[in-house]
């Protein structure tokens, strides 16, 4: 069950080498957001995206070196419906009310018991079940905290230097202003929406250790998020006993 920790720290490396990238005061009067530099666009989208009910986060990003795919739709009351792929295994991922139910394959839960007791029975007995985990269990605290890991984006604004306005393009249909930053061997380009309000679209990281992009949409969307049938789950929180 550490898969879970460490989605939680990769998906938003990203959001959070782009929100560190700062800007820069390129005022190009040719372009959307005309007379404001870099760094209030930047500093408005990490805003609005911050202060957005509910969005959906999915796209591809490292982990520790190993490639990890994400989509998940999320919410500001921790509601959160989705999915992770790692290189081997894979997991659909609820949370709804007090808790946070895992589905993953025998690759998944092969992964997560390295190391445990039960091993090989314990991967037999939760594969392909939903596992109900505490809301406040260390390891999935932070799978569908939106607030918190967007709070990251923004943690250092003393950082917020050297990012450029790039060109306007579209992403998922949505007209969007590029803001880039190169940081050694890093690229960091942070794709703006510019109708509407200012939302973060999508993330790119390219070069470095950890590359990735991950793509933001259906914000202020209902998160349809409910806990699986009872019979389908097993009770983490009671010793692995089937739910009543």
């Amino acid at each position: 069950m550490s898969v879970s920790r460490t989605l939680a720290v990769s998906v938003f490396c990203v959001a959070a080498a782009a929100g560190a990238a700062g800007c820069s005061d390129d005022t190009s009067s040719d372009q959307p957001f005309k007379g404001q530099s870099a760094d209030q666009v930047a500093a408005k989208a990490v805003t609005a995206t911050r202060n957005a009910a509910s969005l959906r986060m999915a796209g591809k990003v490292a982990a520790d070196g190993q490639p990890l795919t994400v989509d998940f739709h999320v919410d500001t009351q921790k509601n959160c419906k989705g999915r992770m792929a790692m290189e081997r295994g894979s997991a659909d991922v609820i949370h709804a009310g007090q808790a946070t139910y895992i589905k993953g394959d025998k690759e998944f839960w092969a992964g997560a018991a390295k190391g445990s007791a039960g091993g090989r029975k314990e991967v037999q007995a939760l594969s392909g079940r939903w596992v109900k985990v505490p809301a406040d269990d260390a390891r999935t605290t932070g799978l569908c905290d939106k607030q918190g890991f967007l709070a990251d984006m923004d943690s250092d604004k003393s950082e917020r230097k050297g990012m450029t306005k790039g060109d306007v393009t579209t992403v998922n249909g949505h007209e969007a202003i590029a803001l880039k930053k190169k940081k050694g061997g890093e690229t960091i380009t942070m794709y703006v929406a510019t109708e509407g309000k200012p939302y973060i679209l999508k993330l790119q990281q390219s070069g470095g250790e950890n590359p990735g992009t991950v793509v933001f949409s259906d914000y202020e969307k209902p998160v349809r998020a409910a806990a699986p049938p009872a019979g389908q789950v097993i009770d983490g929180t009671k010793g692995g006993k089937a739910a009543s």
